[in-house]
């Protein structure tokens, strides 16, 4: 339980942060509440998916960087394509992009 745990905190804040950037198109002055409820949203729907996932196999994918950041960025592309309308064709494989991308530079940080 305490692994499923860390894994949806883990993903909820890559998927979180991945989409308040890509929705502001980078620019952080630009964010606002706004923004960061529809990220949550996202991050929260994604992550929760993926614990999910993570659950179902029985943890098999927690040691697999690259599994989790595809598996994270796949989700987050999904759920952001259906959580709010992009303000850019395909935003939500950007984010989904950024998501994974940033699970792999996170995975450096924390174990």
């Amino acid at each position: 339980m305490v692994e499923l745990v860390k894994v949806f905190g883990k993903r909820l804040s890559e998927s979180t942060t991945a989409c308040a950037l890509v929705m502001t198109q980078g620019s952080l002055a630009a964010l606002s509440l706004g923004h960061w409820i529809v990220a949550l949203k996202t991050g929260t729907l994604a992550a929760f998916a993926t614990a999910l996932v993570v659950w179902a196999g029985k943890g098999e994918w927690v040691d697999n960087k690259y599994a989790m950041a595809g598996l994270i960025g796949l989700l987050t592309a999904v759920v952001d394509g259906n959580i709010h309308p992009a303000s850019f064709s395909q935003e939500n494989v950007v984010t989904g992009i950024a998501a994974g991308l940033l699970c792999l530079v996170m995975s450096k940080v924390y174990k």
